[in-house]
Formats: structure tokens, C-alpha cells, sequence
């Protein structure tokens, strides 16, 4: 359902992955002058598009609130590794400094949080309903 909450959340954390595959993340000034974008090690590339699907398929799963909720925990943790494979990068170039598009790195877990408390708060409400009836 698309007027849910936990929609755009997924969505918006489904682009800001796919926006750190697309736009550099980390760079080094001269000499070397490197760029690092989300597609700089196969670890990266692989958890991000992984990731970033995942997110956006997570939001057809609205019938079945509890393996949706299951499954953005699972991206959550997988965002948390990724967070790793970002640090094992950068700690390898050291010297540089973050571009503006490293912001999504850390926006990634904080929209699946949001998304997680909107499905919780979801299903709390369906079963309060059903205990009504």
C-alpha cells in the first residue's frame, strides 16, 4: 500500500542506497586524486544493490506485516555491515575526506528504523482491532 508511512521509508532508503552505488562517497585529494563510490569493492557493491532491493521489495510485503517487519530487520543488520565494508575502505585511503553523498550511509539504518516502528505500530493496531471484534 502505497499511503502507508513505512512505504516511503522503505523507498527513500531503497534511493539512498542505490545513490551511494551511484555518486562518490570518499575521496583523496591529489596526488592520487580517488573517488570512491558504493561500487569501488565487490563487498560494497554487492550488500548495497542487495540492500537496496530489498528495501524496495520489502514494500510489496504489506499483507504480511510480520515478515516485513522480519525482513527489514534483516536489511537493518545487513546496513550495519555495510557500514563495516565502508570503514575497511576507507581505513585503506586514508588522507581523504566524505563528499556530501556519504550522508546516505548513515541515513540508511535511520529510515529502516522508521520504517521498522511504523510496521510494529501497524500490526499493534490490526491485532487491537481484531481483539475488538
Amino acid at each position: 500500500m502505497i499511503q502507508r508511512l513505512q512505504t516511503i521509508w522503505l523507498l527513500l532508503a531503497s534511493a539512498a542506497a542505490f545513490s551511494v552505488l551511484r555518486f562518490p562517497f570518499y575521496y583523496t585529494p591529489t596526488p592520487f586524486s580517488l573517488e570512491i563510490n558504493g561500487s569501488a569493492q565487490y563487498s560494497t557493491l554487492i550488500s548495497l544493490a542487495f540492500s537496496a532491493c530489498l528495501s524496495f521489495i520489502t514494500i510489496f510485503l504489506y499483507g504480511n506485516r510480520m515478515l516485513q517487519l522480519k525482513v527489514v530487520i534483516v536489511n537493518f543488520l545487513l546496513s550495519i555491515l555495510i557500514g563495516y565494508f565502508i570503514y575497511k575502505v576507507v581505513i585503506a585511503n586514508p588522507g581523504g575526506g566524505f563528499t556530501l553523498a556519504s550522508l546516505a550511509l548513515f541515513i540508511i539504518p535511520i529510515l529502516q528504523i522508521l520504517a521498522m516502528v511504523k510496521i510494529y505500530k501497524d500490526e499493534k493496531l490490526v491485532k487491537g482491532a481484531d481483539r475488538l471484534r
